[in-house]
């Protein structure tokens, strides 16, 4: 496998504090979206695990276009692909399943929110299918923040908190998704007894994220950057936590390897709890002085497929338990994806 030295450094940081590789040794893991930030982090860290440790474990990586192999994997790496919506066929034991594969872009959900919501539901149910039809498979969902809803909490949201959801607007494909899949994970339990648990992880930032992602924080990045100002079509009051991806791959297997089996678990970095203007602020004042926030005379968010205001704050004491906790700031974040896009 081949890291950069920025990889190698992250990696090595995360697996001291977080060793995983007992569970590990000569097992099968399928991991959906396997091109996807959560899902080529963790291929990696397997991968680095059979390295260091010689866990031998065999990765199935699921993704859209199997043929094409990532840069990153070695021909000696102890993988293979299959095509998304047909891990059915595997006819491999599988230990372990990790699936992540879903729809991400706002502009997918308002052209196509009937693809969006099949895609997220049907892969759920065939990745739950293929695990009940094995022996002692453990599988965890990635599921999102946004099964709260849109929420303007006062105190941190735990796990058991119902959040409304409008089911006329057809951006919700998402989270609606997410929270129909959730019910499928808590009924497979339920009936079938199967070992899934489900996660729920705010935005994820740093390492593996695009340069040219969609989100405000990937905005506010590209102006320190670039020296541009930061346009905002709504007026930046939406507050909301963020983890880094490194944080998030750790509670991914935290909870996969010590969760409770049809619980779900928050995932985020309560620290990094503000309004979206706040954080473009602070990263301005440390890391650019020079851009500042011009804001649009007509808040647009929405018509452009935006969340509407909201104030959400996972609450982690659950996921706590586990022994996870997160371990980089916003300002870690920065620095890193500072130093990551400007040696490009």
């Amino acid at each position: 496998m081949k890291l950069t030295e920025l990889e190698i450094q992250a990696y090595e940081t995360y697996i001291k504090e977080y060793d995983f590789s007992e569970y590990l040794y000569n097992k099968t893991v399928l991991v959906t979206g396997s091109k996807g930030i959560i899902g080529s982090g963790l291929i990696r860290w397997i991968l680095l695990s059979n390295e260091k440790f010689g866990t031998n474990t065999h990765i199935i990586a699921s993704s859209r276009n199997p043929d094409r192999i990532p840069e990153y994997i070695d021909p000696d790496d102890n993988i293979s692909f299959c095509r998304f919506g047909e891990e059915g066929r595997i006819q491999d034991k599988v230990d372990f399943i990790i699936h992540t594969a879903a729809p991400t872009s706002n502009t997918v959900f308002k052209e196509q929110p009937v693809e969006s919501l099949r895609a997220i539901i049907d892969g759920t149910e065939t990745i739950l299918d293929l695990a009940r039809r094995q022996e002692n498979c453990s599988v965890i969902y990635l599921s999102s923040e946004e099964a709260y809803g849109t929420p303007t909490a006062s105190e941190p949201v735990k796990e058991l908190f119902v959040g409304a959801i409008d089911s006329l607007n057809v951006r919700n494909c998402y989270p609606l998704g997410k929270k129909a899949s959730e019910l499928l994970c808590r009924a497979y339990f339920e009936e079938y007894g199967l070992n899934v648990k489900i996660i729920r992880p705010t935005v994820i930032l740093g390492l593996y994220q695009p340069y040219d992602s969609v989100k405000v924080e990937a905005e506010i990045l590209r102006c320190i950057i670039e020296n541009k100002n930061l346009y905002m079509k709504s007026n930046g009051m939406t507050k909301k936590c963020v983890i880094y991806t490194m944080d998030a791959l750790s509670a991914v297997l935290t909870v996969l390897f010590k969760g409770e089996a049809g619980e779900a678990y928050n995932a985020t970095n309560p620290e990094t709890y503000e309004t979206v203007k706040d954080r473009a602020y602070k990263a301005f004042a440390k890391f650019n002085p020079k851009v500042t926030i011009e804001f649009a005379e007509q808040d647009t968010s929405m018509a452009s497929g935006y969340l509407p205001q909201r104030a959400l704050q996972e609450d982690i004491s659950k996921i706590s338990t586990l022994g996870w906790r997160p371990l980089a700031s916003m300002d870690d974040i920065y620095e890193l994806d500072i130093m990551r896009f400007s040696e490009k």
